[in-house]
């Protein structure tokens, strides 16, 4: 039975809209409270499918009135496809969302059997009689934050494709980041990341990252792997009868699963939390396992032989620990086919060991820091003799790949490290998007940070806003789907609530307003507004000191622009970069410049 969570803030829904029925006499009556809403079972069965128009964490209370013996069933979904679905899916891991109840002749209230994800409810109705539907009030809850981050500008598309990133990133800040509130409900590391930023610039909340940052830590195995998602560590709740026992055998295997990019994205997750939060005290309590992760990738390289690879003997089989391995960076259109890049994997390590190497500076750990840099560099050399093109300047997947048959995935990832990689960064600009929504953010922020503001605005444009075309109030797992009913790519339904496709939400107010700090809590700030084809751009970015709010506008006969800025009184140091490279430096407190 579905059990408020003490930790978590909840607040009442209603349905807001009657999407569909059959055999149902006024239908809209109990949502107006303007008659009675009447499920014809004595006619066959009968059902109405409820949308509440907004993702919905928690349970449902539905009520209803029966003369003669019922059975209601209730259905849970977030497309309205999923929500009518009879068929059950084939998959072991996965089943129908689906409460059902006999009840005798009265009154009943009807309370959900666990933890439940959805948009859409459809309630199916079996009686020799009529049974009367009087309410289905929902308890959405999430962790407590506040609203304190925002964004708007000229371009109402963006200001939509903001919104629902955003409320993606709140649906999924549960008692951790979880990614896929309705299917996974797990805390997976690399998904964590961007929903972590996305969460950060809107809302400003640290505690919630900091809970699963350290659930992380404790689903790490004694030789420094940590399993894709956190479940050993308090990442799930599938074996809670008020959980998600619609997922069964989930997460034995997510127990044992190694996916070792996800490894970088944790420790460089550590560092990302620290420059947004300032909260140094977790590094006594996480350091450790930061270290022992790092050493755990470095052991998966082989230096003397290129090429071998830990990771490809074990995929299908166990290694002597139990584990197998995985490289995820992508998928096809078939979900079961993951697209690996083992160049990109060795660039994600070469970040990772400088994200340990700031860590290490702040901790004053000087053997720790010695050892990042001399691995930073053994690693880097590693990549520039076997997995770069020196005649096109390419970054390869494999070793001695053809350039011509590289992937998308080292260029972003040599980008995102300030490594210049031109003809892979035209490939990326120009190709196809990725399919997976942490992928698309990773080639989003390279695309930003290599000056490709134009194309990457119309790339945010395009794929986001196919979801909202859609009618979709969050953002879907995958890019590729030509529709929110992704159920025909899998042996189970998609999710349309990821927090992994989250990214715009903090890739808008920090590219376009650009506001990025520049040490930790931001207490040195970075300003660099871009409007590209935009005439206005305003953000509210939360701080650990107070919001920092930026207001560009462009006047379009002269081109001048016009910056109005309110800095926190904490912040030490504010560098305005404007778009031709000006930089210029303010105190804290209200200003307005033009440029």
């Amino acid at each position: 039975m579905f059990e408020k969570n003490s930790r978590l803030r909840y607040h009442q829904v209603l349905p807001r809209r009657v999407t569909s029925s059959c055999l149902v006499k006024s239908p809209a009556a109990f949502l107006r409270e303007e008659g009675k809403t009447t499920l014809l079972s004595s006619l066959g069965e009968a059902y109405l499918l409820l949308d509440y128009e907004e993702e919905v964490v928690g349970g449902v209370e539905v009520r209803v009135s029966c003369t003669a013996p019922a059975h209601i069933r209730i259905q849970y979904e977030e497309t309205p496809e999923g929500a009518l679905r009879t068929a059950q899916f084939e998959c072991t891991w996965y089943k129908l969302v689906i409460d059902e109840y006999d009840l005798e002749a009265g009154e009943h209230v009807l309370i959900s059997k666990g933890r439940r994800g959805f948009r859409y409810i459809a309630v199916f109705a079996e009686s020799e009689k009529d049974v009367e539907f009087l309410s289905a009030k929902a308890e959405n809850g999430g962790w407590p934050i506040q609203a304190r981050g925002f964004f708007r500008c000229s371009d109402e598309r963006l200001n939509r494709i903001w919104d629902i990133s955003e409320a993606t990133a709140r649906a999924c800040m549960q008692d951790y980041y979880e990614d896929g509130v309705k299917r996974d409900g797990l805390l997976w590391l690399g998904d964590y990341r961007v929903t972590f930023l996305s969460g950060y610039y809107a809302s400003g909340d640290a505690s919630l990252a900091r809970r699963s940052l350290l659930m992380m830590r404790d689903s790490q195995y004694p030789n420094g792997a940590i399993p894709g998602c956190a479940a050993r560590g308090g990442g799930q709740q599938h074996d809670s009868e008020s959980g998600i026992a619609y997922m069964p055998n989930i997460p034995k295997f997510q127990n044992i699963w190694i996916i070792p990019n996800y490894i970088c994205d944790y420790i460089c997750g550590i560092e990302e939390y620290l420059r947004l939060t300032g909260d140094d005290s977790i590094l006594p309590e996480i350091m450790d396992s930061a270290k022992k992760a790092a050493a755990f990738l470095m052991d998966m390289v082989d230096f003397e032989t290129p090429g071998v690879w830990k990771i490809d003997e074990f995929q299908q089989k166990k290694d002597e620990n139990g584990l197998c391995y995985t490289v995820l960076h992508d998928c096809t259109s078939n979900p079961k086919n993951n697209v690996e890049s083992k160049g990109t994997l060795l660039l994600e390590m070469l970040g990772a060991l400088r994200a340990l190497g700031k860590l290490a500076a702040k901790t004053k750990d000087d053997a720790l820091a010695a050892w990042s840099e001399n691995m930073e560099a053994r690693l880097d050399s590693h990549i520039m003799t076997h997995y770069y093109n020196k005649e096109q300047g390419r970054y390869l997947d494999s070793v001695n790949q053809r350039p011509v048959s590289t992937l998308m995935f080292p260029a972003s990832r040599a980008a995102l490290l300030g490594k210049d990689d031109p003809i892979g960064m035209d490939q990326l600009v120009r190709g196809c998007m990725p399919n997976l929504g942490f992928a698309m953010a990773w080639k989003i922020e390279a695309m930003f940070k290599q000056g490709f503001y134009r194309e990457t605005l119309e790339a945010i444009r395009k794929s986001w806003g196919k979801m909202l075309d859609h009618g979709s109030l969050t953002c879907w797992e995958r890019l590729d789907v030509p529709e929110m009913d992704a159920s025909h790519y899998y042996d189970a339904p998609g999710s349309c609530c990821h927090g992994w496709t989250s990214g715009p939400a903090w890739q808008l107010p920090a590219w376009i307003t650009g506001v990025q700090s520049e040490k930790d809590g931001f207490a040195e700030v970075r300003i660099a507004p871009n409007l590209v084809d935009l005439t206005w751009a305003e953000a509210t970015v939360p701080t650990p000191s107070g919001e920092i709010l930026v207001r560009a506008e462009r006047c379009e006969k002269t081109g001048v622009m016009t910056l109005t800025l309110d800095i926190p009184e904490a912040t030490k140091a504010c560098t305005v970069i404007w778009p031709d490279g000006v930089e210029e430096s303010i105190p804290y407190g209200q200003h307005r410049l033009t440029h």
